[in-house]
C-alpha cells in the first residue's frame, strides 16, 4: 500500500543463486530481484521501468556507489 505523500515503493528480494546467460555461455550467477509499485497518478509504467533499469546498472557497479 502507497500512502501519500509517497508515490512509489521499491521492493527487494534476497540474492539467490541463478543459471544466467550471458555472451552465449551460461553460468550460475547472484541474482536480486526488485519490485515496484507506483501510484499510476503520478508516474507510468515507462519511467517505472526506466527507474528499474537504472537501478540495475548502478547495484551492477557498486564501486561506484
Amino acid at each position: 500500500v502507497i500512502y501519500p505523500p509517497q508515490v512509489a515503493l521499491v521492493g527487494l528480494g534476497r540474492i539467490s543463486e541463478r543459471p544466467w546467460a550471458e555472451n552465449g555461455l551460461l553460468g550460475v550467477r547472484p541474482v536480486l530481484s526488485a519490485t515496484l509499485a507506483a501510484d499510476h497518478r503520478a508516474s507510468d509504467g515507462h519511467q517505472g521501468g526506466q527507474f528499474l533499469d537504472a537501478l540495475a546498472k548502478i547495484l551492477q557497479k557498486p564501486e561506484k556507489l
